[in-house]
């Protein structure tokens, strides 16, 4: 089916009657390994159910769209973690978000600049360097660190859903955190500094 057909489609208001929707596409379109996945009316039921309790949470709009593009782009019968998948980078362009290499890639390519004045692509990134650490990913390798900053990225996505904050760099130079410790007389000024700004 092409998405040319599917755009005519009107996408229902109703989680219930999308979750239908979307399984009646895909057993028109995969009709043999649809058949094979879901054998009797009991197993299709239960991954309706399943389906929408992990889709619910998302616009229709975003998720009909992101069957859309499987079917259009997939020989297979995309299982819930592809749909997933698909959202989520569907989202990312919406918001020119980076991918998680992309990130990665840029924020270990900060090099001697000053993190707050650095020209990031999205404020996630900042995010991301902050908790992980700009002297470890200047200094540790590939291997090691990297791994390590995907996850973190991951979870600064997950959380931007709910904190706005995380969609701006910080305002203060204070903020940003690095792995080595400041002297005491820092620390002295610095604690200073939060007194003023908070107390």
């Amino acid at each position: 089916m092409s998405g040319q057909l599917t755009s005519k489609i009107k996408i229902p208001k109703s989680q219930v009657e999308l979750i239908n929707l979307i399984f009646a596409e895909l057993e028109i379109t995969f009709h043999n390994q649809f058949h094979k996945a879901f054998p009797d009316e009991e197993t299709l039921t239960l991954a309706k159910q399943l389906w929408l309790a992990k889709l619910e949470k998302y616009q229709n709009e975003i998720v009909f769209r992101a069957i859309d593009k499987i079917i259009e782009t997939s020989k297979y019968l995309p299982s819930l973690s592809a749909v997933l998948n698909q959202i989520k980078e569907l989202k990312f362009l919406e918001k020119n978000i980076p991918s998680s290499n992309a990130a990665y890639i840029e924020a270990s390519s900060l090099g001697e600049t000053s993190p707050l004045d650095f020209n990031w692509s999205h404020p996630f990134i900042y995010h991301a360097g902050a908790k992980v650490g700009w002297y470890r990913l200047k200094t540790e390798s590939e291997f090691d660190i990297k791994k390590e900053f995907l996850s973190v990225y991951e979870e600064i996505l997950e959380e931007s859903e709910f904190k706005e904050s995380l969609l701006f760099l910080p305002a203060n130079k204070e903020e940003i955190t690095d792995d080595k410790p400041l002297s005491s007389e820092k620390q002295k000024a610095r604690l200073e500094g939060i007194k003023k700004k908070y107390l």
